[in-house]
């Protein structure tokens, strides 16, 4: 699929990236630059960025408690809040989460592009590594 400049609102680095300079910088498609945003906050642990101690959420925190129903609604819950105060460019309409085995959590996010004409609704799944005691 070719990427023209009306898909490309939204411009940065986002997978797949490629061989090339063009390939890791050069224009993305929306989606493909949201879905690495996403990512990146869900993954960064809250307050270790160094010139933005607001950027990221608590859910890596989280990957040392038990892999229970608490811990799970805790998850949506900080990944629901991050992703709506950090990302401006969605519309988050839900946080889910599956169990894939008993160590691994899939988060999965629901969402939305601001501006898309289409309307369409994206989900972002990513799995998170829960270690209990």
């Amino acid at each position: 699929m070719a990427t023209t400049m009306a898909d490309s609102r939204y411009t940065g680095p986002a997978y797949p990236l490629g061989p090339s300079v063009a390939g890791t910088f050069g224009p993305k498609p929306d989606l493909n630059v949201v879905l690495t945003s996403i990512a990146n906050i869900i993954t960064t642990p809250l307050g270790t960025v160094a010139y933005d101690q607001a950027m990221g959420c608590y859910v890596p925190f989280l990957v040392f408690d038990l892999n229970d129903e608490v811990t799970r609604a805790l998850i949506r819950y900080y990944t629901f809040k991050a992703l709506s105060e950090q990302e401006p460019r969605i519309v988050v309409y839900g946080v889910f989460t599956e169990e894939q085995d008993e160590h691994t959590v899939v988060v999965s996010v629901s969402f939305s592009l601001v501006g898309d004409p289409s309307g369409d609704v994206h989900n972002a799944p990513i799995p998170f590594s829960v270690k209990g005691a």
